[in-house]
């Protein structure tokens, strides 16, 4: 007989916090079976990689503990430098020929020999430009930021069986969410503490990926500077936890700035997938991560970039049982979940 392939806790280690998802199988699709997140110190993860990996893994044992989740198989991901993601043509072959093909001549395609990387690849169609070519998406990740990950991990008691890319958790929990837009190229922007995690997806699949170098720590640092106050205290104005009076025009005058470079960093990202694409539209962007609430940023952007925009939530389509969990806390915490749900949405055995 066939059995179910078990479920994995879906594991998101930002640089602000680390957040964990728990799904099964509910009457109609998938049901919320637990989530939380825990607060990570200041500097414990900087630049995308880990500097303070014993301090992460407490974090992540703490967190489990309370969310009485049981140190097990989980699906986690890699992000930052330390990934590309390169969609190139390649002659029709097998998948078995590709691999040992891929293996003799990655060097033309990422800076790395082959035993410096974590290689991995999809065939996704046949070549629309050339004939008897087929396009395929290439990943190569570097095996030290891996295994340095990996070992953080099992450090805190847990069994990463997959670890994927978060331009593809972030993709397929969307997929989950909102479905497929056959028609339609989708930008999605997870904003994140210190980086924006973008990728443009045609049918289901990334066209386009770019990590942006802003993310919540930026109007944090704006904050700061304005008032002339320490970080700690410009994230408490930045929350609206200040127990003093804070000038509110001049707080606006620091969101406003802060979000004018997004912005143009964003305009920058997209020039650059429109010269690779000169014929392709942009319908709407998608916006989720801890940051994404950021007051009228939907509004600012699709007034930038002429592009509707608004904020994902992808536990809305999910069971819950409403005696464990707040409808309203599931939306206003919804956005900063979306990684670990397309995380937890993997199975062990998946490629």
């Amino acid at each position: 007989m066939f059995r179910k392939r078990k479920e994995l806790v879906g594991v998101d280690v930002g640089s602000y916090a680390v957040k964990m998802v728990q799904l099964t199988e509910g009457k109609s699709g998938h049901k919320l079976e637990n989530l939380g997140m825990a607060l990570l110190p200041h500097e414990a993860v900087s630049d995308g990689r880990i500097a303070q990996p014993e301090i992460v893994a407490d974090v992540l044992r703490k967190l489990s503990k309370n969310l009485k989740i049981k140190p097990g198989p989980i699906a986690a991901s890699v992000s930052g430098y330390e990934v590309m993601i390169k969609k190139i043509e390649m002659p029709t072959m097998t998948e078995e020929e590709l691999g040992a093909r891929l293996r003799q001549e990655i060097v033309q395609y990422v800076p790395y020999q082959l035993d410096e990387v974590n290689v991995d690849y999809e065939i996704l169609d046949v070549s629309k430009s050339r004939a008897k070519f087929m396009d395929v998406l290439l990943v190569a990740a570097k095996k030290e930021a891996v295994s340095s990950y990996v070992g953080m991990l099992r450090t805190a008691g847990f069994d990463p069986v997959v670890v994927d890319v978060d331009y593809f958790a972030l993709s397929n929990a969307f997929e989950a969410t909102y479905g497929i837009f056959p028609e339609e190229n989708i930008a999605l922007m997870d904003i994140g503490a210190s980086k924006t995690t973008m990728t443009i997806v045609q049918a289901g699949r990334p066209l386009f990926t770019r990590d942006l170098t802003f993310g919540g720590h930026s109007i944090t640092h704006r904050i700061a500077t304005e008032f002339e106050t320490s970080m700690e205290k410009a994230e408490r104005i930045k929350l609206g936890l200040a127990s003093d009076s804070v000038d509110r025009a001049r707080l606006e005058k620091a969101f406003v700035e802060t979000l004018a470079e997004w912005g143009t960093d964003v305009k920058r990202a997209l020039d650059f997938f429109f010269s690779h694409f000169p014929e392709a539209k942009l319908h709407k962007i998608f916006l989720s991560g801890g940051s994404a609430r950021v007051p009228g940023l939907e509004k600012f952007l699709q007034a930038e970039l002429g592009i509707p925009a608004e904020v994902c939530n992808p536990l809305l389509h999910l069971e819950a049982d409403p005696a464990r969990f707040d409808a309203a806390y599931l939306e206003q915490i919804g956005p900063q979940m979306t990684i670990g749900l397309g995380l937890a949405l993997r199975r062990a055995g998946d490629k």
